[in-house]
């Protein structure tokens, strides 16, 4: 006997169920694989392509995604695996994909470790349920929303590990990217570590060799199917690699190039060269004209996706994108997602550097101080010695003061007494719309964290390499369930489990440089990528696009203050968040605050849609 939730599903989903007689089931799943009972073990919807599973005796596996493995392949693995912790499929099988895997009634069920595949769990009365997407399982157990996370959901550009994590539904929890969740025979549940970094000790020259080859695996692993694949060439070093790899596949490539505008721009110069340079790849040109601005028609319902996602403020221009597109029918689109947070690398590595190389580090120092102007004073101060907890100590009181109400508001990275870019991680922009309840949330979790929390790595390089990764894999996760309601779906080589490995393995200081943009990907490159396209040393800024929507986008923003989610949840004080939509941009950055608090809006009313909606299918099994 079965029972259903009512609730809209999205294209592509999956939940786990145990197996037993009485089990909620979801509505609208249209897939399925069983347990040895005879049970739905897996049950949702997604492409028939998008799963490999065997089984062999008391054994089953099941791999949801891209993964470049045969069955036979996958069978021997099955096989040789003493238990469920000793599958580690990870290093042996390339692609991006959850694993769901049984073996003598133990259960394993994990995502990706750059967080693009995630694993959610919740409890149905005595049932412990999992699956890929958060809404779902709220869905299926009935659960309120979580006014803590969704005041963290306003920080810009997040909240800091681990408060960046936490999900917007009561009774919903996130098994973390490094681990797995194991389900034993008799129910009971447990996490358990699975990836972990690579020690950074490989030179440029050997790991741009490894990155090499695994970037080009991944990519192989998207165009090995033929037909018609899709690609983004923005002219940035990270799609140009991308294109350039898949033009070497079977499949047909079609590669976009949005016009932006700004005309001071250099990005189609650079994609009109990397695509002279590859005479079988077609090219689509989307005109700056055609090109809708940040928060265009943020007011019309779209897809929902699983959790408050910032990029749904730029929800239009991707779907223009993929509209353009349509007309080739492509069956998968590749992005360029992961090339900025794997090879752009950042200065905070200098601290550790300073101990073994106080030379060298010195030296990148004051590269960096000629590029950002950082006072020597404070730049010195943040290569001492210094904890996760402090960082966040520090982000604590700022929040506490403004609580109390000192004039000086917790804005930004502009106002922060540090080098924050020398730091383990930066401080949010708190927007000066909160609540006093929620700061007051806000606060209580910075300071349960800054007793609580441990870092991601022991360096503070290794920390944020793995914490802008995981936000940068969240922020493609998001846009792909977006891109899910029409087609086709996205993919990210960068974000591969071996390519990861392979850019973190390489040292900090030789991923990074004051001197030369993503010297890493331009070595690893240059068998692929023409000379001339690895020559540039500039990164459009998206400043002037955003500023530009905000103002054409002014009035719709300031409508959809009148009914805001927010401020009935008490979150936001609406007349200044309409002040704030009226004023448009202002010099330190309190506009860019604006885009979370708008996306938030935005998810709280696509879930508010999403249930009021009654799925009438019921599952045929």
């Amino acid at each position: 006997m079965t029972t259903s939730a009512s609730l809209r599903r999205p294209a592509c989903w999956f939940v786990v169920l145990p197996d037993r007689e009485q089990v909620a089931m979801p509505a609208g799943a249209h897939q399925m694989v069983r347990h040895r009972s005879g049970r739905p073990w897996i049950v949702g919807d997604w492409p028939a392509a998008a799963m490999v599973s065997v089984t062999a005796g008391r054994r089953q596996v099941a791999l949801v995604g891209c993964a470049a493995v045969r069955p036979a392949r996958l069978l021997g693995l099955l096989v040789a695996a003493r238990d469920v912790h000793s599958l580690d499929l990870g290093r042996e099988i390339a692609g991006d994909y959850h694993l769901i895997a049984e073996i003598d009634g133990q259960q394993r069920l994990q995502g990706t470790a750059s967080g693009t595949r995630r694993i959610f769990t919740a409890r149905v009365g005595a049932d412990l349920l999992a699956a890929d997407r958060a809404d779902v399982l709220a869905g299926l157990c009935g659960a309120g929303l979580d006014r803590m996370a969704l005041a963290l959901a306003l920080l810009d550009p997040s909240p800091p590990h681990p408060l960046d994590d936490l999900v917007p539904f009561t009774g919903v929890t996130a098994v973390a990217p490094q681990e797995y969740l194991c389900i034993d025979r008799d129910g009971r549940s447990r996490t358990a570590r699975w990836w972990r970094a690579p020690a950074a000790v490989r030179s440029r020259a050997e790991g741009a060799a490894v990155l090499r080859t695994a970037l080009a695996e991944a990519v192989a692993v998207r165009v090995a199917g033929g037909r018609t694949v899709s690609a983004d060439l923005s002219g940035g070093l990270d799609s140009s690699a991308v294109c350039a790899l898949a033009a070497r596949g079977p499949a047909d490539i079609v590669a976009l190039t949005g016009l932006a505008r700004d005309p001071g721009d250099d990005d189609p110069v650079w994609a009109a060269r990397l695509a002279a340079s590859l005479p079988n790849l077609t090219r689509e040109t989307l005109p700056a004209a055609d090109l809708p601005l940040v928060y265009d028609r943020i007011g019309e319902p779209g897809p929902a996706t699983d959790r408050p996602f910032v990029g749904l403020v730029d929800r239009a221009k991707l779907l223009a994108g993929l509209d353009r597109l349509a007309l080739y029918a492509p069956r998968l689109h590749l992005t360029g997602f992961g090339g900025d947070e794997l090879v752009g690398g950042t200065p905070n590595h200098l601290p550790a550097l300073l101990r073994r190389r106080p030379t060298l580090a010195l030296r990148q120092l004051r590269g960096y101080r000629a590029q950002e102007g950082w006072p020597w004073a404070a730049s010195l101060r943040m290569m001492r010695g210094r904890g996760y907890r402090d960082c966040l100590r520090d982000m604590s009181r700022v929040l506490n003061a403004a609580r109390a109400g000192y004039p000086t508001p917790p804005v930004g990275r502009r106002t922060w007494p540090y080098v924050t870019a020398l730091d383990w991680t930066s401080p949010p922009v708190v927007p000066g719309w909160l609540t006093a309840d929620a700061l007051e949330l806000v606060a209580r979790a910075f300071a349960t964290a800054a007793e609580q929390a441990l870092p991601l790595a022991e360096t503070r390089a290794g920390h944020l390499d793995l914490f802008t990764l995981r936000a940068g894999a969240a922020v493609f996760r998001g846009f792909d369930q977006i891109a899910d309601a029409t087609g086709p779906p996205l993919a990210a080589p960068f974000y591969d489990e071996r390519v990861v490995r392979a850019a973190l393995a390489v040292r900090p200081e030789l991923r990074a440089s004051p001197w030369e943009y993503k010297p890493l990907l331009k070595e690893a490159m240059r068998p692929v990528v023409p000379a001339e396209c690895l020559r540039r040393r500039t990164k459009a800024d998206a400043s002037t696009e955003e500023d530009q929507g905000l103002r054409a986008n002014r009035g719709a923003l300031v409508k959809l203050c009148d009914e805001s989610p927010l401020a009935e949840l008490g979150l936001i004080e609406v007349d200044l968040l309409r002040q704030a939509c009226r004023a448009g941009a202002v010099p330190d950055h309190r506009a860019e605050a604006l885009q979370p608090t708008i996306a938030t809006d935005a998810w709280l009313r696509a879930q508010a849609a999403s249930r009021q909606l009654t799925d009438r299918e019921e599952p045929t099994w």
